[in-house]
């Protein structure tokens, strides 16, 4: 997976990123259906072509910064559903969790579309996985060594306060590092890293969540040992939209 990632990043041409990110929102859709409580195959491989129909829609009407707007008010639910968990009952119906899986997978894609067209695509795109790759490295050695205080027990028993301010300090080592060798203003920088570590967490319990509830381990199995596309992409489908809109915002992208 890491090889296709730098291919794809390093080698393809912008339309060609385009039909290939559009290939990774389709797996994950075709398990995202799963999560919404469709079990049948016809309805899950009809829910991924819905996902790529409105990719396609975005791109052929240019929708996709303007999409990104939606990415905020999505993740404000999520946040509200998994604080909630389980009193809250509004998620559980299977049209709600399908409009937000469409929302989600629709707005990460045009996350990734729009920060390619950037001219600095390599260097954002570099900037955005180490993020969540630091993110969830220190989370872990942290959460491992330090981890008491639950973060959401009910959704991630697994998960603590102290692994998250783990990763939100080794990510904020990695922006230091990264300001000292760029000429980007230093706070401005330090605070959307912040924001999209916290967003990238959430993403990640908001799985959990809908996991939970159809008592799923994994999303799928189309990763051998691993699990399936949603899980190695789910603080992705968060990050990603609020890291690029907030590029968008400060006018670097």
């Amino acid at each position: 997976m890491a090889l296709l990632f730098i291919y794809a990043v390093f080698v393809l041409e912008a339309s060609s990123f385009q039909f290939a990110m559009g290939g990774v929102v389709l797996l994950a859709g075709w398990e995202w259906a799963r999560l919404s409580g469709l079990e049948g195959q016809q309805g899950r491989i009809a829910y991924a072509g819905l996902v790529v129909t409105l990719c396609y829609g975005a791109a052929l009407f240019e929708l996709q910064r303007f999409l990104l707007m939606v990415a905020p008010v999505l993740w404000l639910i999520a946040l509200f559903w998994v604080i909630s968990y389980p009193d809250e009952r509004g998620w559980q119906s299977r049209f709600a969790r399908m409009v937000f899986g469409l929302l989600i997978l629709l707005t990460t894609w045009c996350a990734l579309v729009v920060l390619r067209e950037s001219s600095n695509f390599v260097l954002w795109i570099l900037l955005l996985m180490g993020l969540i790759w630091g993110a969830d490295s220190g989370a872990y050695f942290s959460g491992k060594a330090f981890g008491k205080r639950k973060l959401a027990p009910a959704v991630s028993p697994g998960k603590s306060w102290e692994g998250v301010i783990g990763g939100m300090v080794l990510t904020q080592i990695g922006v230091a590092v990264f300001v000292f060798y760029s000429d980007l203003n230093w706070l401005a920088l330090s605070m959307l890293a912040l924001v999209t570590v916290m967003t990238s967490v959430l993403g990640d319990l908001t799985e959990s969540l809908f996991k939970r509830h159809e008592s799923l381990k994994d999303s799928s199995h189309l990763i051998p040992g691993h699990g399936g596309v949603m899980d190695r992409v789910d603080s992705l489908t968060s990050a990603a939209p609020i890291y690029v809109l907030l590029l968008c915002l400060v006018g670097w992208v």
